[in-house]
């Protein structure tokens, strides 16, 4: 699945690995211009407002010294490129 974000920009590669659902969410791994990242997670959400759903997509982390949460990778997703992932999710699961 490719993603072109802007002619002038870069073109982001995404394909979906393995995922796997459990109760309260969906774990994934996923190549992103042949980089294979693991244990992203995808949640959808509640709007507090009550305007509908929306999907989460996060990176792995591990927890710091200081007892925050820290990313190991991190680009920017766009809404295009999540309806990208939730194909390739369906496709694997």
């Amino acid at each position: 699945m490719a993603i072109k974000k802007n002619e002038n920009k870069v073109t982001y590669e995404i394909v979906v690995k393995r995922a796997k659902e459990f109760d309260n969410c969906i774990m994934f791994d996923m190549e992103v211009n042949g980089i294979m990242i693991y244990n992203c997670s995808y949640r959808t959400l509640s709007r507090k407002d009550g305007s509908g759903d929306f999907a989460k997509i996060n990176f792995p982390q591990r927890k710091g010294n200081d007892s925050k949460y820290y990313n190991h990778v991190y680009f920017k997703i766009t809404d295009e490129m999540i309806d990208q992932i939730e194909k390739g999710i369906e496709a694997v699961l």
